[in-house]
């Protein structure tokens, strides 16, 4: 959630020019470590348009829930603390056939250190695209470790205790084992044919798998060779991935048998090596006891700059997938919020996916006017970390509001939780699998 150039030496100015106008012919093959390649073009960006929006307000609160932000300072607008916990910073999502959406509160409020109070949650929201209000609908329950599988210190199991000072108004909880912002991060959510939940999140980063009941089934799943500065096990050594850029995104294969979870950042190694554009896509197969690892070798997307982030990345077939590609910026100063189609087909262990851009979200058509917005539509949030099917024509996005932040929308008030439909120019090829009900 917390948001945080290298030249593409190997790119020639007639490929980046063919991101900038997908419909030009380009080479569909693999690219090498030395030389990513773009994929086949698919409709242009400019024939993709914008056919629902609704919004969640920003101070919408569980029912009956625990105060929260006692480590934060909040704003003119939202004071700290705050009442409940906030139903907010959406960093990943599942579609229900019923046209509800899962969603995956992340950490809280941006970091370990002020997230102790953030009850890890997933909530079920109901976008209505015709009156363009978003109904949070229920908690389904809060993610915890009642077999004590996490094997170091959790917040509410001897964390607060050992704490040297706690703020003003903060009392320490009964231990519970239930999960908060100071033990994870979690960012991105598939779940599996049996009904589990797979969660990819940054401290570690690591792979967490949860019961339908939100109950950690397994110890978490360290990534091989990778260590963020909040790994709880990193001790001594020395940290390869900056903090906040773990597992933003995670795919599932349309057979429920394999995870790919994806970096928001380049390790230290690549960056050392000219890489710093680089985000890795691992792998890790499912057994058929449910439980996953890592095979350790991944597959290389390059970013337009190195100054952008991760923002999804889900899977529409065996080898197609979408990506939101971000800058860190927002309001007036946004400039690149995308979606990407990426093609591992023929795509070795070190070698580069191919991409193809699909929706330039700073410039939607919105010829219709849809939640009263001009023509184009833009969607200029920090951090939009959310993109899932409706059919082979219509993605849904949405963006991680960060409350209580400002300055998306607007200068002053608290960014919504927004959700925005597109109908793209042409169909993608959608394995039915992936698709709700």
């Amino acid at each position: 959630m917390t948001p945080r150039r290298l030249t593409l030496p190997t790119l020639t100015l007639a490929l980046v020019g063919a991101l900038a106008a997908p419909t030009a012919a380009v080479a569909d093959r693999p690219g090498s470590p030395g030389q990513p390649t773009l994929g086949r073009p698919v409709a242009a960006p400019s024939s993709a348009t914008v056919v629902g929006w609704s919004q969640l307000p920003a101070k919408t609160y569980v029912p009956g829930s625990e105060t929260s932000g006692h480590w934060t300072t909040g704003n003119a607008a939202v004071p700290a603390p705050y009442p409940g916990q906030p139903v907010q910073g959406f960093s990943g999502t599942h579609r229900n056939a019923d046209g509800s959406y899962l969603v995956l509160s992340d950490n809280g409020f941006g970091a370990k250190t002020n997230s102790a109070d953030f009850l890890l949650a997933m909530h079920r929201i109901r976008p209505n695209t015709q009156t363009g209000d978003t109904a949070y609908e229920k908690t389904l329950f809060t993610f915890t470790d009642p077999q004590r599988l996490i094997p170091w210190t959790t917040w509410r199991d001897g964390g607060c205790a050992a704490a040297s000072s706690l703020p003003a108004g903060y009392t320490c909880p009964a231990p519970d084992r239930q999960l908060t912002g100071w033990d994870f991060d979690p960012e991105s959510l598939q779940v599996a044919p049996d009904g589990t939940y797979w969660v990819g999140e940054e401290f570690g980063p690591y792979l967490l798998h949860f019961d339908a009941q939100g109950r950690l089934l397994e110890a978490p799943i360290p990534t091989p060779g990778v260590k963020s500065p909040s790994n709880p096990t990193l001790g001594s050594q020395t940290p390869n991935l900056a903090n906040s850029k773990g597992f933003e995104g995670m795919a599932i294969s349309p057979d429920g048998r394999t995870l790919y979870p994806m970096l928001e950042g380049p390790v230290a190694e690549d960056t050392a090596a000219g890489l710093g554009s680089d985000l890795r896509i691992y792998e890790a197969p499912i057994a058929r006891d449910g439980s996953a690892a890592f095979t350790g070798e991944f597959r290389r997307y390059r970013m337009e700059s190195a100054a952008n982030a991760l923002g999804d990345f889900i899977a529409i077939n065996k080898h197609q997938f979408l990506v939101i590609e971000r800058d860190n910026l927002q309001g007036a100063a946004a400039k690149f919020k995308r979606i990407y189609l990426v093609d591992t087909r023929g795509v070795a262990a070190g070698e580069y996916v191919r991409k193809t851009l699909l929706v330039d979200l700073m410039n939607v058509p919105n010829p219709e006017g849809v939640g009263g917005f001009g023509d184009p539509f833009t969607f200029p949030f920090f951090t939009i970390e959310d993109v899932e099917l409706i059919d082979n024509r219509t993605i849904a996005v949405m963006n991680d509001n960060n409350f209580p932040a400002t300055g998306g929308r607007s200068a002053t008030i608290p960014d919504q939780n927004e959700y925005v439909e597109i109908r793209l120019g042409a169909p993608l090829q959608v394995d039915r699998r992936l698709l709700a009900g």
